[in-house]
Order: structure tokens, then sequence, then C-alpha cells
């Protein structure tokens, strides 16, 4: 014996609804392009909106000197352990100490923040030390 799940007295109950009415013509209308508000509400916004855009953008960000001063510092620091490391290992990481000299060597960034400044001083002052330590 055969069921059909298609026939039975729950297939029966299951009604669909009518399609098209009052809300699926409109969206029919509109994707026609019948619909001119519709149409009109989806234009580009001026060119006012993208001025302000722009200059926003153009304004310096408080954060952006704070962060670079924070990656030279990091960056400092990795060096100056990569440093510690070799030398509790008995040698000298020489191509380490050429690093140090180059982050040292570059133009410092300005953080508008003074502890962040002091910070930054405090770390390279340690790596200028060691370097003349190591007679470098």
């Amino acid at each position: 014996m055969k069921i059909d799940p298609l026939s039975g007295p729950r297939a029966q109950s299951i009604k669909r609804k009518a399609r098209g009415g009052a809300n699926g013509s409109a969206f029919a209308d509109a994707l026609k392009g019948d619909n001119e508000p519709a149409a009109q509400a989806a234009g580009a916004p001026g060119v006012a909106g993208l001025d302000s855009l722009l200059t926003i953008q153009e304004a310096p960000d408080a954060l952006c000197g704070r962060a670079k001063a924070r990656k030279r510092g990091d960056q400092l620091l990795d060096e100056l352990d990569r440093i510690r490391v070799g030398l509790l290992m008995g040698r000298i990481p020489l191509a380490g100490l050429r690093r140090l000299q180059i982050l040292l060597g570059e133009a410092r960034p300005q953080a508008d923040d003074a502890r962040v400044e002091q910070v930054l001083a405090e770390i390279e002052t340690r790596a200028a030390v060691e370097l003349a330590k190591l007679g470098q």
C-alpha cells in the first residue's frame, strides 16, 4: 500500500493565500518604475554631504600620534628583549643591534600626551644605553 503525503486530511486543510492585493501590485509597480515618489526618494544625495565627509577625513586624528608613539615604543622594547635573550644565551645579536640603531635613528612621532612622550623618551634612553654598553 502506498501512502501519498499530499492526499490526506492535513493536505486538504492547507489553503493558499490569494496572490496580488494592494501590497503586491504596489511592489510590482515599483519594480516597473511606475511609482514616481519612490524613484525620487532613491535619488543621489547632495554634494554637501560629500563635502562634509571629506572635511572630516582631512581632520587630524587625535589618537594617531599616540598610536604611532606606542608602536615605536613596542618595537624598541621588542628589540631590547631580543638582545637580552641573546645575551643570556651567550652571544651578542648583531642584527638586533643594527635594527635598534635604525629604530633610534628614525624620526620620533609626536604624541599629544605628555606621559606617552615621557615613557617613549625613557625607552629610547634605555636603548641608547644598551647600544653604548655593547660598543655600538
